[in-house]
């Protein structure tokens, strides 16, 4: 048996197992709850009364996960490879954005690698300055794929709300979260650690309102995942509820026969498409087969991200132009006589009341 020569090093790996779990595991977290996230932004959307961009405010927890796995690395590629991961477990656990999301992520992850790059550092303020400008990406890459006609003074306004949102929840939550885990002595500690890891004054304070944060994003993460959310691997199916005499849950083939194409222009305050044909099913031929209750008034249509909008239906029962088409494997909402915020894509509930 030939021996090994003691001169002779065997070649580490540049990330180690510890290193690979620590991304996986922070990568699959901030994945499965970016969804989550994404249902908080429509929050925010609906009670400003805005189709999009006030969830921006929000964007800085989509880095906050990246920021955690490069702190906690300290590897150059750890937080690309960080967000690449966690825009394709995004993806794949039915992210409203598609595969865009990991185009995102991605860029997300190299900016914050770039940043740290440079500065050599992971300090509050290089961390600060990483994630606000890695949150604010996001705006940009939407922008380039997506966005069309918007004045860029609007994009710059709500791409600062996501700097703003990446300093203090990816930034500033991110190195008191990596404070908190180096005090409680859960990693080997680099020199530098340990001098970030001295416990400040508040400490006790930081840890609790950490604490008490975690506790709130828990609890309204584990009320969406149980009662709201819908997994992509159930197929697109919808379902007619509420103010009914027979509750619904269907699929677009169940109608095939009643299948109409229209034409119709997307006119949304930040994507444009032209006038093209849609076919689909018209919602008007579904609601008739559930039977509104009379005195019934409203329908509600919500995606799976909770996005939800409002209509007459009194409208939508003689609106020809109304229809759920099949794109993509989901259900989206076609919505004709009404402006761009109004087509639902991942629809998944029509709701009467």
């Amino acid at each position: 048996m030939k021996k090994k020569d003691p001169a002779i090093k065997e070649k580490k790996p540049y990330l180690s197992n510890q290193n690979l779990l620590v991304i996986a595991v922070l990568s699959g977290i901030g994945g499965v709850m970016s969804t989550y996230i994404g249902y908080l932004g429509n929050l925010f959307n609906a009670m400003l009364g805005v189709p999009f961009g006030a969830g921006q405010f929000l964007s800085g927890l989509h880095v906050f996960w990246i920021i955690l796995a490069a702190g906690l690395v300290k590897k150059p590629g750890a937080a690309s490879l960080a967000g690449l991961l966690k825009g394709c477990i995004e993806f794949f656990t039915g992210g409203t954005h598609g595969i865009t999301i990991i185009i995102v992520s991605l860029v997300q992850g190299i900016i914050v690698d770039l940043v740290l790059i440079i500065f050599r550092k992971y300090s509050l303020t290089i961390l600060s300055l990483a994630g606000g400008l890695a949150a604010a990406s996001n705006v940009l890459v939407f922008q380039t794929l997506y966005f069309s006609g918007v004045a860029w003074g609007y994009i710059a306004f709500i791409a600062f709300f996501a700097f703003v949102s990446g300093i203090i929840f990816a930034g500033f939550f991110g190195r008191h979260v990596l404070n908190i885990i180096f005090q409680a002595k859960a990693f080997q500690l680099s020199p530098q650690d340990h001098e970030l890891a001295r416990p400040p004054k508040n400490s006790k304070f930081t840890m609790a309102a950490a604490g008490i944060i975690f506790l709130i994003f828990t609890g309204g993460a584990v009320y969406y995942f149980t009662q709201i959310y819908t997994p992509p691997w159930s197929g697109p199916q919808c379902t007619v509820e509420g103010a009914v005499e027979r509750s619904l849950s269907f699929r677009l083939s169940d109608f095939s026969d009643q299948e109409t194409t229209i034409t119709a222009e997307l006119k949304g305050q930040y994507t444009h498409v032209e006038e093209k044909e849609y076919t689909g099913i018209p919602v008007s031929a579904i609601l008739k087969e559930a039977v509104p209750k009379e005195g019934s008034t409203i329908l509600k249509v919500t995606g799976t991200d909770g996005y939800e909008i409002e209509f007459s239906l009194e409208k939508i029962l003689v609106d020809d132009k109304f229809i759920l088409i099949e794109e993509d494997d989901m259900l989206r909402l076609v919505a004709g006589n009404y402006e761009g915020s109004c087509w639902v894509r991942n629809a998944s509930r029509m709701i009467i009341d």
